[in-house]
């Protein structure tokens, strides 16, 4: 039986990519990965990491002031940020369509999505623990999130 949530220790931001790197290598279309974390958290750098694992190139940087970042490739994957979204401005920026498109969806900030966060769903929980320490809890909502922590959890056993 696959876990359902998983605790890890990141030490560095390295740490936290090279996590982002191993779901990435993990990740098919109609994943969602959604990114908690205050500021400054590492959520950006995971996502980096998903890129690098899903073998796309170029620089990951945060979608806050564009909402969306799109990065092409076998299977594309859709950074969206809703730092500066008003939940109540959800319904007219369209970003449901990423949901149905061929690709990987990872969310910062999916507090503010509220009903419309999908339930089927990996959560990636990033909290501070000191500089360049940090908690990182994953919790998984539904089969494949589980299938997705049960190969973390054994490549953090190996």
């Amino acid at each position: 039986m696959a876990p359902k949530v998983i605790d890890l220790m990141s030490h560095s931001s390295l740490h936290t990519e090279r996590l982002g790197e191993r779901l990435g290598a993990l990740a098919r279309t109609g994943d969602v990965f959604a990114l908690w974390g205050e500021l400054g958290a590492g959520k950006t750098v995971l996502v980096r990491g998903l890129a690098r694992g899903m073998r796309l190139h170029g620089p990951v940087s945060s979608p806050t002031f564009v909402l969306v970042n799109e990065y092409d490739g076998a299977t594309p994957l859709y950074h969206v940020d809703f730092y500066r979204l008003d939940p109540t401005q959800l319904g007219n920026v369209g970003w449901e369509e990423y949901l149905d498109a061929s690709g990987v969806v990872a969310i910062e900030w999916p507090d503010r999505a509220g009903p419309s966060l999908p339930d089927a769903r990996l959560d990636v929980r990033i909290e501070h623990v000191a500089e360049s320490k940090r908690a990182i809890r994953l919790e998984a909502h539904g089969s494949r999130a589980e299938y997705l922590l049960g190969a973390i959890a054994g490549a953090y056993r190996a």
